[in-house]
């Protein structure tokens, strides 16, 4: 009976210590793995509260002047060392487009020309942003931008061209951009507009914001966070 016993249990026992094994010989390559996760994640959070920082288009700066295009506001770190107008001249489509350039050698910060809705129309809708754009010597970056801010100024939805796959440099000729992201129910003011760094000058023209379907994918700078809360019964071990 007893020996009987020890090979029906045998195997068990044998499983059980392969499985043991396993997990203990595992667990560290999986907290490596979860650790370089969150480390990634963090990593990208700290990116996007830089970008957040340095690209704080929240409200315009500067009072708009003559050469300001209606309806658009004039925003940046230091607008002053920035020309903001229409060129009758240089255009994509029309009889105008709208441009910003350095107005000397050293600029120090960055201009926005921005314009300011409310979302209530879009709320739940996924929500394009489109321009014609060309440049001319830009030294630093430059492209279009669209944030979501809810009713308390917090940032729901972000977006612009400035990682080095995207951004505007050096000289470029007419060519349109596209920025995507899903309105959250949260959002109150949606935020869109062209950003130019250091010297040079770019022209903004043809803007176009439409609601677009799931097909088209966003392009949200804010790192994704889970939909659901999860393990909430603290049952499904650690990392």
């Amino acid at each position: 009976m007893g020996t009987a016993l020890l090979g029906l249990l045998g195997p068990i026992i044998g499983g059980i210590a392969v499985a043991l094994t396993t997990y203990w010989t595992t667990r560290p390559k999986a907290q490596a793995e979860a650790r370089k996760f969150e480390a990634e994640a963090d990593r990208t959070r700290a990116e996007t509260t830089k970008i957040l920082a340095e690209i704080d288009m929240r409200r315009p700066s500067v009072a708009p002047q003559d050469t300001t295009p209606k309806g658009w506001n004039v925003s940046g770190s230091v607008p002053e060392d920035y020309e903001v107008g229409l060129d009758f001249e240089v255009f994509a489509v029309g009889r105008s487009s709208a441009f910003i350039r350095s107005s000397h050698e050293n600029p120090t910060g960055y201009a926005s020309l921005v314009q300011t809705i409310k979302a209530d129309e879009y709320r739940g809708t996924r929500l394009q942003l489109t321009a014609m754009v060309k440049a001319r010597d830009v030294v630093g970056w430059a492209g279009i931008w669209m944030r979501v801010d809810d009713a308390r100024d917090h940032t729901v939805a972000f977006d612009t061209m400035r990682d080095p796959e995207r951004r505007i440099a050096g000289s470029v000729g007419w060519r349109r951009y596209r920025i995507v992201l899903d309105i959250p129910e949260t959002g109150a003011y949606i935020n869109f507009g062209a950003v130019m760094e250091r010297t040079g000058q770019i022209w903004l023209d043809d803007v176009r914001v439409d609601v677009v379907d799931v097909s088209i994918p966003a392009t949200d700078t804010i790192p994704d966070l889970p939909r659901r809360p999860v393990n909430l019964d603290f049952e499904n071990g650690t990392y």
